[in-house]
């Protein structure tokens, strides 16, 4: 599988037809990214994602909106490619649930 640089968004919905707001893929691609390259880092959001999100990385801030940061603190992994794959599967289904049924959320 190559390397993946076409980012797209998504409207999911959570309850009935209220609108959710779109996911900020950049946000949630460079939260990922610092778990990648900083050890420290992935082990802190494993353990404690809400101190992960509210620590930022290497002087930055992470600008996450609520919708995005409770997805985020909802999942419960020991490694990051766990993390990665309950993250995905958690956006396809509030995906699905909008009815786009496209899957594509990175």
């Amino acid at each position: 599988m190559g390397v993946m640089t076409n980012f797209t968004t998504f409207t999911p919905q959570l309850y009935g037809s209220a609108p959710r707001p779109k996911t900020n893929v950049k946000e949630v691609s460079r939260l990922l990214t610092a778990a990648v390259v900083n050890q420290d880092f992935r082990k802190m959001l494993l353990a404690n994602p809400r101190r992960a999100i509210s620590s930022g990385y290497n002087g930055e801030n992470f600008s996450l909106g609520t919708d995005d940061e409770n997805l985020i603190l909802s999942i419960q992994a020991a490694t990051l490619a766990d993390f990665a794959l309950q993250l995905a599967t958690l956006q396809h289904e509030n995906g699905n649930k909008n009815g786009n049924g496209n899957g594509r959320q990175f």
